[in-house]
């Protein structure tokens, strides 16, 4: 419910702060007073565009702020929390429109999007005047009324999941018929690279390991070199070691015959001992076990497979291995999909049997509530004025849609002789506003936004018709909030709160003021309404005020 609004500097108001009850709360005042503004203003709260005309002349931002008192309102504090604003059981939404036209829009404090205040203002507001109207034009609305009125969103939900089921099955067959196409042109390409992946036989780190032998297989011949020519030179005929020793015979023949070289045969059998002793040992030495000439081919022919295949499908072995596997897969995928699509088309069957039970169901329960819909609002009508007209809601078969199996549309009949005319083109403005307001009434009990706003829903009407409108407006006031612009004194002394609206001239500035009425200041109101000043009209009006009690 909305408690408080306050606005400032907002077009032809400078400063307002008006309190708002609940029941029906009738907005009166001369006509071009700025009732309008009002409403605009709870227009910017629920999320309307804002614009730099909105803010007044001479200043530099427009602010509209509204306090709503949402304890009963489980809906919007879950829209709140999944927004993660903090809340309790009241709510504080605030509207500032800068000079510039640009704005900001809070929320208990947090600052919040547009389109989350108009999230949260769908939930709270419901508008209706000649632009909102025009959803009685769209026939989409026209299937939400009836299927409201025959309470059947648990049955809708169960066939909105269902019909994304069949919806998503038959997604699946389409893609997989498409796989298969796919898969079948390319199935020639797809078997060459498995068989030349496959046949190759890959591994992780192969191409690695073969390197490695190869590099040892150079080594080894580096090696085998090296010690075949040192073993020669030490263990051939003349050799270092057979040189060594005619070295020693000699020295020790000279050191007998010479005794001064005694000291260096001594020295020379010191250093060939251990020498011939390195000698031997390295005779003893043979070369790592080799890799044969086949081998180091074979390896090298592999390392050179391996490289092209890395080139042609650049990639790493890792990657070639994962190619074979996957090629591997989309073959066997080629010759299970025909099992997949009989499958996919059994579930599909399956799915649209049981969605076809549900919108037959949906269908008979349209048809069961159309019919006490449309005597409702007929009685309704009837007595807005529109004495001689029929309401029919037409319920058509439809191709399934995402709403059963139905078109809804609601047809009107305003006079006796005419036919039915659809809500969607023919039905004049006025017509159109009583139809709203006899929806709205006997939906009163089912709508769940707190409060209703009707714009001049009495425009053009006078006398009786507009006493009727008034009980209208008065008895949906007993299940909601309900304002209403009037210009009707019938229509005004019928809400249980009046709020007139009035303008003023002050130093060449325009001001519009918003005041709630006390009981003497309302006669007083209903007294202009009525278009007199004598002490007649005054009591008129007093017990107009009574009567409507």
């Amino acid at each position: 419910m909305l408690k408080q609004l306050t606005i400032n500097s907002f077009t032809l108001i400078s400063q307002a702060e008006v309190p708002f009850h609940e029941g029906f709360t009738a907005i009166t005042g001369e006509t071009g007073a700025g009732k309008s503004v009002l409403l605009k203003a709870l227009r910017m709260v629920c999320g309307d565009k804002s614009n730099a005309t909105l803010v007044r002349s001479g200043e530099e931002k427009a602010v509209v702020e509204a306090i709503f008192d949402i304890s009963n309102e489980p809906q919007v504090q879950k829209i709140l929390e999944s927004m993660e604003i903090d809340s309790d059981d009241e709510l504080v939404i605030r509207r500032e429109i800068l000079e510039n036209g640009k704005g900001r829009a809070r929320v208990n404090g947090a600052v919040v999007s547009l389109s989350d205040l108009q999230q949260l203002g769908e939930e709270l507001i419901q508008m209706h005047g000649q632009s909102e109207q025009l959803m009685l034009r769209d026939t989409r609305t026209h299937a939400q009324m009836l299927d409201d009125y025959a309470n059947n969103g648990e049955l809708l939900s169960e066939y909105s999941q269902n019909f994304n089921e069949w919806n998503s099955l038959k997604a699946k067959i389409e893609a997989t018929e498409n796989r298969a196409k796919e898969l079948a042109a390319q199935k020639d390409f797809l078997k060459f690279q498995f068989d030349e992946l496959s046949k190759a036989s890959l591994k992780e780190n192969e191409e690695e390991e073969l390197e490695e032998k190869v590099s040892a297989a150079s080594k080894n011949e580096t090696e085998r070199r090296y010690l075949n020519d040192i073993q020669g030179m030490l263990d051939s005929e003349n050799g270092l070691l057979d040189q060594i020793q005619v070295l020693q015979s000699k020295m020790r023949s000279l050191a007998m015959k010479l005794p001064q070289y005694e000291n260096d045969l001594k020295a020379l059998d010191e250093v060939a001992d251990p020498f011939e002793g390195v000698c031997k040992d390295i005779l003893r030495l043979s070369p790592s076990k080799a890799m044969s000439e086949a081998e180091i081919d074979r390896a090298n022919t592999r390392i050179a497979q391996i490289q092209k295949l890395k080139r042609k499908y650049r990639t790493d072995v890792v990657g070639l291995i994962s190619l074979a596997e996957q090629r591997k897969q989309e073959l066997e995928s080629l010759e299970n999909l025909d099992a997949d699509l009989e499958e996919l088309n059994r579930q599909t069957a399956k799915a649209l049997a049981k969605l076809e039970t549900i919108a037959a169901e949906l269908t008979k329960r349209r048809t069961e509530a159309a019919k006490r819909f449309d005597s409702a609002v007929a009685g309704f009508l009837h007595d807005l004025g529109m004495p001689k007209a029929i309401f029919h809601t037409s319920i058509e078969n439809h191709a399934l849609s995402a709403n059963g199996a139905d078109k809804i549309e609601f047809m009107l009949a305003p006079n006796m002789g005419e036919g039915e005319k659809s809500l969607q083109k023919a039905v004049s403005g006025g017509e159109l506003s009583r139809v709203l307001l006899a929806i709205k009434s006997v939906m009163a009990d089912l709508d769940r936004v707190p409060l209703l706003i009707f714009d001049e829903v009495d425009s053009g009407i006078s006398g009786e018709v507009g006493n009727k409108i008034g009980e209208a407006l008065q008895n949906l006031g007993k299940h909601h909030q309900v304002l209403t612009i009037t210009h009707l004194h019938q229509v005004a002394c019928r809400a249980k709160n009046q709020l007139a609206v009035s303008k003023k001239e002050v130093d060449g500035r325009t001001f519009t003021s918003a005041k709630v009425l006390n009981y003497s200041e309302r006669i007083d109101e209903i007294v202009r309404m009525l278009g007199g000043e004598s002490e007649t009209v005054r009591k008129h009006a007093q017990q107009l005020l009574e009567n409507s009690k």
